[in-house]
């Protein structure tokens, strides 16, 4: 099962695939379809939160074993999910070794950032525009604007990759 897979993974290898299946799943994106930087990912999934409805300015700051759980919430995602798990499942069979030795890997709240982001884009077309110095998001589905009903379950949904499920 690959949900018993991604949970296996110690913490490093775990970034380390998370890292390569977001690599892999946007290595033919136009550049113009990716954030430019952590910035301007934030700004993309606050701007979606707040579209469903959420009200928020960014993603809550998680501790730094939130941030490995919220990875392996993403990674888990990311290779259940039909759409994606072609590029996932190769990965997890044989998960990437840390061959350098004493360096120091990504911090894992970017990592998960990049893979929410990357996810987002397979439900959604992200169109990013930078004008003036600001930059805009819209999310569109085909080619009409999301509606509202979507934006809403694709915030809640990112959510809860980022905090888990709800607390009962």
């Amino acid at each position: 099962m690959t949900a018993d897979r991604v949970a296996g993974l110690d913490d490093r290898s775990l970034i380390l695939a998370l890292q390569e299946v977001t690599e892999e799943l946007t290595a033919e994106a136009p550049p113009e379809a990716l954030p430019m930087d952590r910035d301007e990912a934030q700004a993309m999934l606050a701007e979606l939160l707040r579209a469903g409805g959420y009200d928020v300015t960014e993603l809550p700051r998680l501790d730094e074993s939130g941030q490995y759980a919220a990875a392996r919430r993403v990674l888990t995602e990311l290779a259940e999910n039909p759409t994606t798990q072609e590029a996932a499942a190769p990965v997890l069979a044989e998960p990437p070794a840390d061959t350098r030795l004493g360096a120091e890997i990504a911090v894992p709240a970017l990592v998960a950032v990049a893979g929410v982001v990357t996810w987002l884009q397979t439900k959604v077309d992200v169109r990013i525009k930078h004008k003036d110095g600001k930059t805009e998001f819209e999310f569109r589905v085909g080619k009409e604007a999301a509606s509202a009903a979507v934006l809403k379950e694709l915030a809640a949904a990112v959510m809860r990759l980022w905090n888990g499920p709800p607390q009962q």
